[in-house]
């Protein structure tokens, strides 16, 4: 097993979970393939068969519109976000990472947030690479991720964070080495996706916490039109 000290690089990242994808699109395509076989001979159409095409449509609209927060031309600009919408789906698009699978992450969050102000492609790339630092940490100590974000009238922080696993620890079990990630080489990671440039990263007792600052849409737009050459 690879250290979790190692920072994944975005494109590595990337292709690990087009490839992830790429076996469920083919899975959703042969089962739609094998359909046919459900209807009873003699019966073009049925409630079986509908509800099968129907549940596997759905299942393939979710598989794109996942895909669709991976690519960047480099042509976004800046605008408003709803995190409540997009953390999950993050976090969906992560889970195609089949060599951390296994590691449990969820969203949480106590109350509705504001929307953001950033580029949507790199904060979701910057959000993936902060997912796949904490899920690597969170395989080797045999713990969790969370994802949480709050914030206030002009700024919203996104956490990554691993937490010990529900599993009681073995009797005389070693305690697992610090894995965590160099504080270094996670920001140079998310800088190079072009994500926030303040980063917090830190371990506490053994877990591992990093914090996106990212700013509300109002606040986002003040400063836009205070960059703005006056005549």
């Amino acid at each position: 097993m690879k250290p979790a000290s190692d920072i994944t690089s975005f494109d590595a990242l990337r292709n690990a979970i087009l490839r992830g994808m790429a076996h469920a699109l083919s899975n959703r395509v042969a089962a739609l393939g094998g359909i046919n076989g459900l209807a009873p001979p003699g019966e073009v159409w049925t409630e079986r068969l509908s509800k099968a095409l129907g549940d596997e449509a759905r299942r393939l609209e979710d598989l794109l519109r996942l895909m669709r927060l991976l690519p960047d031309d480099g042509r976004g600009e800046p605008g408003a976000i709803e995190l409540q919408p997009l953390v999950p789906d993050v976090i969906a698009l992560h889970a195609y990472q089949s060599a951390l699978l296994q590691v449990e992450c969820a969203a949480v969050h106590a109350r509705e947030t504001m929307p953001v102000f950033a580029n949507r492609p790199q904060l979701v790339h910057a959000l993936l690479l902060a997912i796949d630092a904490a899920k690597r940490h969170a395989q080797a100590t045999g713990g969790r991720v969370s994802v949480s974000y709050a914030g206030d009238a002009d700024r919203v922080t996104i956490r990554v964070a691993t937490e010990p696993s529900a599993a009681p620890v073995k009797p005389g079990a070693a305690a697992p080495e610090n894995t965590a990630p160099t504080a270094t080489a996670l920001r140079a990671a998310i800088a190079s996706v072009g994500g926030p440039s303040s980063v917090g990263i830190a371990t506490d007792g053994g877990q591992l916490r990093i914090e996106l600052p990212v700013p509300t849409l109002a606040a986002g737009r003040r400063a836009q039109l205070a960059a703005r050459p006056t005549a």
